[in-house]
């Protein structure tokens, strides 16, 4: 719902009750029936507390004048006994509450953070990782710039529906024996929270519109504290810096909601009046009655302790703030689901793969452009990649080499030409079926905190128990020197974050990603992708790789991208990518023979060692 709704019904337990029970009871609903036991629980031992309490004092005057012997003291014990049961199990359903909704809440959440991971890695392409509103709705969905996660909702929602009820409850008590005060306290709480929850929900609603800013101020708290950028923030010294930078983006983002801050204060202090005078004239009225002998002992007992339990019918809490914040963030978890899942973010095309490709893959006049660049990164690339034949792509940084790999790989589409296999239109193939026919073994891999083993099969992870295949695919990449190293071979966890975890270093990890994608290419895989393939290896690795390479590449339709000569002369074709288009196109011999771009560029390489050709 939005959240312009909300702040329209004033009130967004109600304006989202519908969703947020849905949620809760579709999560678990044994877990949505205890709860529900709970929150009546808690609603009705405060008022029946207070009125069993009021009986014990109205019996205490009849056993001090009769004594305790007499029946009016026996009934005193009677009642003090259940006053005490009362009460003691009115202390026990806090904390069986608390149990229940933190496995409530640990259950929701972890079907929410699910249900996200699913939307925003299901897609085929990756624009939508780049798109500033989907960005802002995932860490407003996530709850991770308020640090209250949407999935509290449904157990806070109820508990502030409890308290409702228990001040609901005392306002019928306060009513029975003076009906109008019981009327007047019910009308006064639900016109202080209906006026409170409108400045409380607007203030949301103003914080969710600072999404970007707020997304920016973590991102320093992300660079600051974790070990990827630690090396640079201490050589450089960058420590103040980038505190600073985190205070004054989070400053800013707050500066939109001070508007709403003062509306919250302003009507905070004229709800406090109407308060003070309502319950100033409620406390009047008991003390008249009582000198008038309109009420009892019991009543003048009983009222007075339950003029506090009818606060809980309309008093704002931080839960009721913490609950307007995480309902403004709720629909943008089935926002995401709907637009990521339902085809606006994904790749068009149905057809099947099949057996393509037998003859080539060819990029046909194809251009591309960033969604917010004006300029073209690639401007009309004809290459053909011949199946079984390796090509090395090479190019200036920033000359499109990455981009024309994630065109091949389907992760994007191209902004006008087309990209064929064996003539058919990569656009009309299913982009994930496709996308299984490419391995890529990437300049910077992922590091899986896994097993060395499934860091591995990861690459075809539905043939996991291919032993022989992930050692095959190990050797050919030379990940089997590296596994000699390690403390306890396939089944040593690679991240120093987890107990008996170790680390690679750059080189290894890049081995091991090669090993990864080849496992790929052993379980149905076209097409392999080395990018920077070399970049991370030492002199030595790098090495046996070049002699490797033709064993490597024997059979596959590979593509390597490398500004190494050593590494592209031993490719079968080299395509020069410049201004975005392939501007020279030949072996390695030829193109040196040509003169041109390549060949200068190869002088200027092997100088660098020694006039090495």
């Amino acid at each position: 719902m939005a959240v312009s709704a909300v702040v329209a019904a004033g009130n967004p337990a109600r304006a989202n009750g519908r969703q947020v029970w849905r949620l809760l009871w579709h999560t678990s609903r044994p877990l949505a029936i205890l709860v529900i036991a709970w929150a009546t629980a808690s609603a009705v031992a405060a008022p029946v507390v207070v009125a069993v309490l009021g009986v014990v004092v109205s019996k205490v005057p009849g056993a001090v004048e009769h004594g305790m012997g007499s029946e009016a003291g026996r009934s005193l014990i009677i009642w003090l006994v259940v006053a005490a049961l009362v009460y003691a199990a009115s202390l026990i359903v806090d904390p069986i509450g608390g149990a229940i909704g933190t496995a409530c809440d640990a259950r929701i959440t972890g079907d929410i953070q699910a249900r996200l991971l699913r939307a925003v890695s299901g897609p085929p392409g990756v624009g939508h990782l780049e798109d500033a509103d989907v960005l802002d709705r995932l860490s407003r969905a996530e709850g991770s710039l308020t640090g209250f996660f949407p999935g509290s909702a449904p157990v806070t929602w109820v508990g502030l529906l409890s308290g409702r009820l228990a001040g609901v409850i005392g306002c019928a008590v306060v009513a029975y024996y003076v009906w109008w005060l019981g009327l007047l306290l019910l009308i006064m709480w639900w016109a202080v929270r209906r006026w409170m929850l409108v400045a409380v929900v607007r203030q949301a609603s103003d914080l969710r519109g600072q999404s970007t800013l707020m997304r920016r101020a973590w991102y320093f708290v992300g660079v600051g504290s974790k070990l990827r950028d630690a090396k640079e923030i201490r050589v450089f010294g960058l420590g103040d810096f980038v505190a600073d930078r985190f205070r004054d983006a989070q400053r800013e983002s707050m500066r939109a909601t001070t508007a709403g801050l003062r509306s919250v204060h302003t009507r905070g202090v004229l709800c406090w009046l109407a308060v003070v005078v309502t319950y100033a004239l409620a406390l009047t009225t008991i003390a008249l009655r009582a000198r008038d002998g309109a009420i009892d002992l019991r009543a003048l007992a009983t009222l007075l302790p339950m003029l506090s339990v009818t606060m809980g019918t309309g008093s704002v809490t931080f839960d009721d703030i913490q609950l307007a914040w995480t309902l403004t963030a709720l629909p943008d978890v089935d926002s995401l689901e709907d637009d990521l899942g339902g085809g606006g973010a994904t790749l068009a095309g149905a057809r099947t793969v099949g057996d393509l490709p037998q003859r080539s893959v060819r990029f046909e006049g194809v251009r591309f452009s960033y969604p917010a660049s004006s300029s073209e990164v690639l401007c009309g690339v004809d290459l053909e990649l011949p199946v079984g034949s390796s090509t090395a792509i090479v190019g200036i940084n920033g000359a499109g080499k990455s981009t024309l790999v994630s065109l091949l790989s389907r992760l994007r589409d191209p902004t006008a030409g087309r990209i064929t296999v064996d003539g058919v239109d990569v656009a009309t193939l299913d982009p994930t079926d496709w996308q299984r026919r490419v391995a890529i073994m990437p300049q910077d891999p992922v590091r899986y905190p896994f097993t060395a083993l499934i860091n591995v099969a990861l690459g075809a992870v539905e043939h996991s128990e291919d032993r022989a295949g992930i050692e095959e695919s190990a050797r050919r990449a030379g990940f089997d020197e590296v596994l000699k190293q390690l403390p306890n071979g396939w089944d040593t966890v690679l991240s120093r974050e987890l107990p008996d975890g170790v680390d690679l270093s750059g080189g290894q990890w890049q081995r091991l990603a090669l090993a990864r994608a080849l496992f790929a290419t052993r379980h149905g895989a076209r097409l392999l992708v080395l990018d920077e393939p070399t970049a991370a290896l030492d002199v030595r690795s790098e090495a046996r790789f070049y002699q490797r390479f033709l064993e490597i590449t024997d059979a596959l339709t590979t593509v390597v991208i490398s500004h190494r000569f050593a590494t592209v002369r031993r490719a079968d074709r080299i395509a020069v990518l410049d201004g975005g288009r392939i501007t020279e196109l030949g072996t390695h011999e030829e193109l040196v023979e040509l003169g041109g771009a390549y060949a200068q560029a190869y002088g200027v390489q092997a100088a660098r060692f020694g006039g090495r050709s």
